[in-house]
């Protein structure tokens, strides 16, 4: 190792921030992103301490040790599959700078990467349990047509008909909704078709959506039962609110909502009972349901109603449409990868 240059693992880590910070090779990265490094780095050298191993010299049984020893941040929780992997790419990525600096001969973590994550399939609904909570909305829904009724109808809808996520929906205000210009009835009426801007999660990209016309009467008939008064009248208000004063829903909010129209619909329906032959899935299941369960089951549709792929990836502001493969066993045709 004659040309190997040695260094202290501090000014190595800070060599490495500095060219890391430096590049436009790679998407740029956060403080978030460095935090995240540097903790990652502090347990290595801490494990490389104890096992008496000079972090230059280390072996790839070594970070495959490291890796297989990362605990778990709760005693009652396993060190997940994700978790080994974030941490040995972030060695792997900090080896390869080593490498190219000539402070070590070989990458470490080359071959050491931990086994692959399995890729869960998306959960989705069978047709029949879709037609149920469709049918459901309407037909014996709790409260017919009262303040609460009609607020999660619409939550119910924007997550089944548009594909929002629960972050998108909290995050709409009363600016986001429009009535579409060339509709028939243009003027906010009854019957009007409704445009809808919807907000990344977290900034960013901002899609417009057209809403389909049982989802734009909902919207209508929310509008007219919104609590009245400043949180009503000022345009950055939240659209869809948790009670009659105006203040915003929680998450688990619209968790519970998509949870008892679940569980009203397919239970009644006899769809979650064992003996049934039209059930598809064990009534344990019903608790891993949720506002993600309905969102997949209207991706699937529309990519089985023929919806090009682009178009679906703009409506769900998908930057990288391959996120849609995991709903492989829910497709009438394979995925195009």
């Amino acid at each position: 190792m004659s040309d190997v240059i040695a260094l202290d693992p501090d000014a190595f880590f800070a060599s490495w921030q500095t060219t890391r910070l430096a590049s436009k090779e790679l998407k740029p990265m956060g403080a978030a992103g460095l935090t995240q490094t540097a903790l990652v780095w502090r347990h290595w050298l801490a494990f490389c301490t104890v096992h008496s191993v000079a972090w230059d010299a280390a072996c790839s049984l070594d970070v495959a040790r490291f890796c297989q020893a990362i605990g778990p941040r709760s005693s009652l929780k396993k060190t997940s599959p994700v978790t080994r992997r974030r941490y040995w790419r972030v060695l792997r990525d900090l080896y390869d700078h080593a490498l190219v600096s000539r402070l070590v001969e070989v990458n470490p973590a080359e071959g050491a990467q931990p086994p692959a994550t399995e890729r869960v399939p998306s959960l989705a609904l069978s047709p029949p349990m879709w037609t149920a909570l469709l049918e459901g909305l309407y037909e014996g829904f709790p409260g017919g047509d009262d303040f609460k009724a009609r607020r999660n109808r619409l939550a119910l809808l924007l997550m089944m008909r548009a594909a929002l996520t629960v972050r998108e929906i909290i995050g709409l205000t009363l600016d986001c909704a429009q009535p579409c210009p060339d509709s028939p009835g243009s003027s906010a009426g009854p019957g009007s078709l409704y445009l809808l801007r919807v907000r990344k999660a977290g900034g960013g990209h901002e899609r417009v959506l057209q809403l389909d016309s049982q989802t734009s009467r909902a919207l209508h008939a929310w509008l007219e039962v919104r609590p009245v008064g400043l949180p009503a009248l000022h345009p950055g208000s939240r659209l869809v609110v948790g009670d009659r004063i105006g203040r915003s829903i929680a998450p688990n909010g619209l968790y519970n909502i998509c949870q008892a129209h679940l569980a009203r619909c397919l239970v009644e329906k006899g769809l979650l009972d064992a003996p049934n032959p039209m059930a598809t899935l064990d009534p344990g299941a019903l608790a891993h349901m949720g506002p993600n369960t309905l969102r997949n089951t209207c991706i699937a549709g529309w990519f089985n109603a023929g919806v090009p792929l682009q178009e679906i990836q703009r409506r769900c502001g998908f930057k990288d449409a391959s996120v849609m493969s995991r709903l492989g066993a829910h497709l009438v045709n394979s995925f195009p990868l």
